[in-house]
């Protein structure tokens, strides 16, 4: 239940969370390609004070990263049992601090590009980490992309490591595709 004054983003059903990595594969030696995995279990609420302030403590966005899946289920297997170890982590979490170029009171129609401030945290290692939005206000409906990189050395996290895999880029793409609603307390 919100606080009288406080407006609520609540993250839909259609949300997915992904990452990218440059890779180098033995059947393409001089070709870098990209790894891609992707879940549709991402669950989360943003909620603002009546001043547009970000509650921090109630605004969290996670990613259930035990779905993560791309078109290569060995290295989906290495990712859930080595780099993000899901048996014991089975989740990833943006706890949310801060925005920077987010107006108050949010829009309710145009887009916005914008800044989340907050701290990710995989496996048991917490960050602080910047993720760039943009967003697409229309009434109480609000589309979204966000994305920050970070590094595999960042958060403890070792490279894929398999046979047909010559090389890991350090550096992950982390990119979100939100649907959400605005919800204001009565």
């Amino acid at each position: 239940m919100l606080e009288s004054g406080s407006t609520a983003i609540v993250v839909q059903d259609g949300t997915t969370a992904r990452y990218i990595v440059g890779e180098r594969l033995a059947a393409r030696l001089s070709i870098l390609s990209e790894a891609i995995g992707e879940t549709s279990d991402v669950t989360g609420t943003i909620i603002f004070n009546e001043n547009g302030s970000v509650l921090s403590k109630a605004s969290v966005l996670t990613v259930g990263v035990d779905g993560l899946t791309s078109d290569e289920s060995r290295e989906d297997g290495f990712l859930r049992r080595s780099s993000i170890q899901t048996s014991r982590f089975p989740d990833a979490t943006f706890s949310i601090n801060g925005t920077e170029g987010l107006d108050w009171p949010l829009p309710s129609e145009g887009s916005v590009s914008f800044t989340l401030l907050g701290n990710m945290t995989i496996r048991d290692v917490s960050k602080p980490v910047t993720l760039d939005a943009e967003a697409q206000f229309t009434g109480d409906s609000i589309t979204a992309t966000a994305s920050t990189i970070i590094t595999f050395d960042q958060f403890e996290m070792s490279k894929p490591s398999l046979a047909f895999i010559l090389s890991v880029e350090g550096e992950i793409r982390l990119e979100l595709d939100i649907q959400a609603l605005v919800r204001k307390a009565s």
